[in-house]
């Protein structure tokens, strides 16, 4: 496993780059999120390593701050299995699921959506304050795992 930084995230990638349609991906690429403590979460991205090299796990990347979380992509196929092998690494905190651009199917869990915003703005503000939560990202608008 290969990782790559930027100011904000960690990107967990496989050795040996795959090809993921960008098509299938945009309706059908979903990630599961965890939030922990930094340590926590860079123990379970270690982990991820050889799932992510033997092509169980697309990728992951990790929030660069603590409290932290760790988004972990995959196709929707794929969900429950990947919830297994997160629980069985030790995620212990929220674990929520969401697609990664296909907004509209993610209302159609409203409940789980709204959570998985919840956590995510909660652990912003507690790792960056309000002011290092105004910051720009500039990640790209397609994980670096797909082709274009």
């Amino acid at each position: 496993m290969r990782q790559s930084n930027d100011e904000i995230w960690t990107w967990l990638l496989p050795d040996v780059a795959r090809q993921i349609d960008r098509s299938t991906w945009l309706r059908s690429g979903v990630k599961w999120i965890v939030f922990d403590d930094e340590d926590r979460i860079k123990g379970l991205a270690e982990k991820l390593a050889l799932f992510i090299d033997a092509g169980e796990i697309v990728s992951a990347k990790f929030w660069n701050g603590n409290p932290s979380a760790i988004n972990v992509y995959q196709p929707d196929r794929d969900r429950g299995k990947t919830r297994k092998i997160l629980k069985d690494l030790g995620a212990r905190y929220v674990l929520v699921w969401e697609y990664d651009y296909a907004m509209v199917r993610n209302f159609l869990s409203p409940f789980t959506f709204a959570y998985s915003w919840f956590s995510k703005f909660r652990t912003i503000i507690q790792s960056r304050g309000i002011a290092g939560s105004m910051k720009r990202n500039p990640q790209p608008k397609v994980p670096a795992h797909c082709s274009r």
